[in-house]
């Protein structure tokens, strides 16, 4: 299934004071662990580019397992603009796995996260404590606000309107973030 997403992502300073708040504005829907594994094909290393715009990806998640594959969309200032993503449920994960290795797909980097999930109207806010890397914020449009400029505006908006600490990085992307990070040694 395809499916376009823009949504805003963001580093935050006191994940406590960010919960509190989006309890007051919005519901609280759950809380998983997410376990993702990013592969390459031997001639084509996502992560070889400065500004990384496809990933393949399996997710681990309690009894939602899925394969994905990312294409992201990035403004002429080379901020992240929309990804566009293709993804559908697998039921056995490790066999994929196994496939990837046995045709040459090579293991870049595991993201492991605890992710909360919070319904804010029309917004999907996630707040994620990504191993190795800190606490972020992801707040997602559940809706178009006619095409994705004025939806991700609508997401700023959003985030903006939260009135919480935050930084905002043009590094998006956590396989990214921590693939540099883990690499820099």
């Amino acid at each position: 299934m395809k499916n376009v997403e823009v949504e805003i992502q963001v580093v935050i300073k006191n994940p406590k004071k960010v919960e509190e708040r989006l309890n007051e504005v919005g519901k609280f829907i759950k809380e998983r662990k997410e376990k993702d594994k990013y592969y390459v094909t031997p001639d084509r290393n996502f992560f070889d580019k400065e500004t990384p715009n496809e990933y393949l990806r399996i997710r681990y998640e309690d009894g939602a397992n899925h394969l994905n594959y990312s294409y992201i969309d990035f403004d002429k200032k080379g901020w992240i603009k929309a990804s566009n993503e293709y993804e559908t449920l697998i039921d056995k994960p490790e066999i994929v796995e196994e496939i990837f290795e046995r045709i040459g797909l090579i293991q870049k980097v595991i993201v492991t996260k605890i992710r909360k999930y919070f319904k804010c109207d029309d917004f999907e806010v996630t707040l994620d404590r990504i191993e190795n890397l800190g606490d972020f914020m992801e707040v997602e449009a559940k809706k178009d606000f006619g095409g994705v400029v004025k939806t991700r505006k609508a997401c700023l908006d959003f985030l903006e309107s939260l009135n919480v600490e935050y930084e905002m990085k043009k590094e998006a992307g956590y396989p990214r973030m921590l693939y540099k990070k883990l690499n820099k040694k």
